[in-house]
């Protein structure tokens, strides 16, 4: 009887993740059926199928926060239960909603109708989604390639494009590189010391024995390369090569997925991994945090200049924002913790608006080509809300008052500060100060930059319309109140201490 409570349990904590991976399989089936059907007409099933992983979302959703268990460990400790898992798969699955709601039209007018796009889509979300529950260093790495192998190829799921195809094959090939670096590591760890639990690792380093002394350097080793894999996946500077040229070349739909969904899954793990387990060699890894958090502040914000590219500038402005998180985490405190949590779900907010108005700026003529800040031009006087929303959220990335961005910035400061990094803080703050500059070049193309002839531009469709409106105004109202978000914040970096 204890079994079958037990194993009820377990069931019940893998239940979204079931629900998920059978909807996955059950839509598979279908779509096969549907599009393959002579009597049907081999139909197009882009929008109904759309809503349909819609439905299959918003359940999930629903599922996760249906768990009453507040920590458990299951199937031999290999994945893990707690408030910061369901916060995360909470946002993971919120942001994946929204992002797919937004490029419904996109893809219609790309020629992206083939069913597989939301398979890929909703496999790339259960990796996700296990990675953050993920407990162990194999079940860790296998999530990881569940994801990975997903967004590469929604990197080229515009087959009749050189741009789509180049850029899938790139992000396939460093990507691979990046999981083979993480496997390296973690072969080491399990070489050196016979496990890769991460409870059973957290209980070897907790107590110092001569053993582990003798066995320091190749743990540093496994380390390096596990950390490595870690900064390659979130585009941290110097292994950011992959970021802008997968950023311009991919369709926009799968590039605000990959933009701004797996970071919330990737510093979860992180932080889990190098707070808890890894605790006993935070020194060496803070150090290495805060060099690669310098030269992200220092590439996102120098290079971004020189772009006249949209996504290749929003690609260099991600690597600096990652370099502001990693900051956070070198502050080595609870604080530090929660602020990034913080500027994490800020960035990701900021990020819709943004990646929405980028696929509303469509002009009739529609290209493969990808758009310039020449392209935004004139576009104050054609949808003056639109350009507006574009204001609102370039100024909240730039950290200008009174917007979320602001407090964010803030709060990665000051924890900095108080945390003795002052040459760092200072050294960031600059940088910010000198990357506010390519944000106010794209307001000054929104609002006074004039063509010579006017762009029509094809009407916003009403799901980003929704959705940049409710983001924008979150962007104004988190700044003069930000205690609900910062209790959440706060709440997963609790579980990590």
């Amino acid at each position: 009887m204890d079994f079958i409570l037990l194993h009820q349990n377990h069931f019940k904590m893998f239940l979204p993740e079931v629900f998920l991976a059978t909807s996955i399989l059950i839509l598979t089936l279908y779509a096969t059926y549907v599009v393959s059907s002579h009597f049907l007409g081999y139909p197009i099933i882009t929008s109904g199928f759309n809503k349909i992983c819609l439905l299959v979302l918003s359940l999930t959703l629903l599922l996760v926060y249906n768990n009453t268990i507040p920590f458990m460990l299951t199937y031999n400790n290999t994945f893990i239960f707690d408030a910061l898992t369901t916060y995360s798969k909470g946002l993971i699955l919120f942001f994946s909603i929204v992002c797919m709601a937004i490029f419904e039209d996109s893809l219609l007018r790309q020629k992206i109708n083939n069913f597989e796009y939301f398979i890929l889509l909703l496999c790339a979300v259960l990796g996700l989604m296990l990675l953050v529950s993920s407990f162990d260093l194999i079940s860790l790495y296998l999530a990881i390639e569940l994801q990975s192998l997903c967004l590469y190829v929604l990197a080229a799921a515009k087959k009749d494009s050189t741009f789509s195809t180049e850029s899938g094959l790139k992000y396939f090939i460093l990507g691979s590189f990046s999981s083979g670096l993480l496997l390296f590591g973690i072969s080491i760890i399990y070489g050196t010391v016979g496990t890769t639990n991460f409870e059973n690792l957290s209980l070897l380093f907790a107590g110092s024995n001569d053993v582990l002394i003798n066995l320091e350097s190749s743990i540093i080793i496994g380390l390096v390369f596990i950390s490595a894999a870690f900064f390659f996946k979130i585009a941290a500077a110097p292994l950011h090569m992959w970021s802008p040229d997968v950023y311009e070349g991919a369709p926009v739909s799968s590039t605000i997925f990959f933009a701004v969904i797996p970071k919330i899954a990737m510093f979860s793990v992180f932080l889990r991994l190098f707070q808890n387990v890894f605790s006993n060699f935070h020194d060496f890894f803070l150090l290495a945090t805060l060099l690669f958090a310098m030269f992200s502040v220092t590439i996102g914000s120098f290079v971004a200049l020189k772009q006249k590219k949209i996504k290749r500038l929003l690609a260099y402005s991600s690597i600096s924002h990652v370099g502001y998180m990693l900051l956070a985490f070198s502050a080595n405190s609870i604080e530090g913790t929660q602020a990034l949590f913080f500027y994490l779900i800020i960035y990701m907010i900021t990020s819709v608006v943004l990646w929405s108005l980028l696929l509303s700026v469509n002009t009739l003529k529609n290209t493969d080509r990808s758009k310039t800040l020449v392209d935004l031009s004139y576009l104050s006087t054609t949808n003056p809300l639109l350009a507006f929303t574009g204001l609102i959220a370039f100024f909240s990335l730039a950290g200008v008052p009174p917007l979320a961005g602001f407090y964010a910035k803030m709060t990665i400061f000051l924890t900095t500060i108080s945390s003795s990094l002052i040459f760092a803080s200072v050294f960031a703050i600059l940088t910010s100060v000198i990357s506010s500059y390519y944000y106010i070049r794209i307001i000054k193309n929104l609002y006074f930059e004039k063509r010579e002839n006017t762009t029509f531009f094809v009407p916003v469709s009403r799901s980003c319309s929704l959705v940049m409106g409710s983001s924008s105004f979150l962007l104004i109202y988190l700044f003069i109140n930000p205690t609900l978000l910062m209790l959440l914040a706060e709440k997963m970096a609790l579980c990590l201490f």
